[in-house]
């Protein structure tokens, strides 16, 4: 089933700058969020939490069907919009949905249930989506992964920091990022968007399944340039 909000309004989002920043109130609730237990802030600004913890072992590729089960709610609570509610799951890959579910659906496997706060640059920004979703508004997700459909990649246990539990193809991809991105995020956005291109592309499918792979490790590396700087 398609969701009613979420894909209603996707391609306009999609087709359209989202600009600006989050509305002073999401700003001030999204500062305070950053602060509470287990939470964790990626570079982007997008927060997210781990409620339940899968144990799939793929991620989904930028372009895979993922099956999934999701409630959205305003920072006042309110809910705007729950398959939940509509007792089925629905069916979208991580490049048709909003910035903020793009980034974090690749960071899941199959049974993962997180908690995502996203700001309004990584939503639905300045335009919003009346009558629900005003502009600037940070908005709260309960995502949950039921199975990727489509393609995968094997998840990363590969530790980006001590490099510990990472084959040797990853370590080498790992210290070559660190050397050439200097842990600079901006850079390494730069490089996952290029990587996530390359499945939209003629290139074979062993190339786009390392490139997604590539995709993890990057992601991983800029977190832990955002938290753990000493570390690195």
């Amino acid at each position: 089933m398609v969701p009613t909000l979420l894909l209603t309004t996707l391609f306009a989002i999609l087709s359209t700058f989202v600009s600006a920043g989050s509305n002073e109130k999401s700003v001030a609730w999204l500062g305070e969020n950053a602060k509470k237990d287990g939470v964790k802030t990626l570079p982007s600004g997008l927060q997210y939490k781990v409620l339940e913890k899968g144990t799939g072992v793929h991620h989904p590729t930028v372009d895979s069907p993922c099956e999934c089960h999701y409630e959205g709610k305003l920072i006042d609570g309110s809910i705007f919009d729950s398959s939940y509610q509509r007792g089925s799951p629905t069916t979208f890959a991580p490049n048709q949905v909003i910035k903020g579910w793009t980034e974090i659906m690749q960071m899941m496997v199959e049974g993962d249930k997180f908690e995502v706060y996203i700001p309004s640059e990584l939503g639905y920004g300045d335009r919003g989506s009346p009558p629900k979703i005003g502009p600037g508004d940070a908005l709260i997700f309960t995502m949950e992964m039921i199975q990727i459909k489509g393609g995968k990649v094997a998840a990363v246990t590969c530790d980006v920091v001590t490099l510990e539990s990472c084959n040797e193809k990853e370590m080498a991809y790992v210290k070559k990022a660190k050397a050439k991105y200097g842990m600079d995020a901006d850079d390494m956005q730069v490089e996952i968007e290029r990587l996530n291109g390359l499945q939209n592309s003629a290139t074979a499918d062993s190339l786009k399944a390392w490139a997604s792979h590539r995709v993890v490790l990057l992601e991983r590396l800029i977190e832990a340039a955002g938290g753990n700087e000493d570390e690195l």
